[in-house]
């Protein structure tokens, strides 16, 4: 697992349309167990795949005595 550089305002990585994730294959697998330890390590409570460079659908939460929510594809 590797910590990713978590971008921050201004980033145009920022501002694009992030894509949908078609299948979840051993690449999606790493992103989602590196943005977890990225998140731990920010002390953070979520993340999303934007905010660590990847246009993609992809975000990490974790709320105190829970288990790490892993959303892919999310909808509103």
């Amino acid at each position: 697992m590797a910590i990713l550089p978590i971008l921050s305002h201004p980033n145009s990585c920022l501002r694009q349309k992030a894509k949908r994730v078609r299948t979840i294959d051993g690449s999606i697998q790493r992103l989602i167990d590196d943005m977890i330890e990225t998140m731990h390590n920010a002390r953070g409570a979520g993340l999303a795949a934007p905010q660590v460079g990847v246009p993609l659908r992809v975000a990490v939460i974790e709320l105190p005595g829970e288990e790490t929510l892993i959303l892919v594809n999310p909808r509103s």
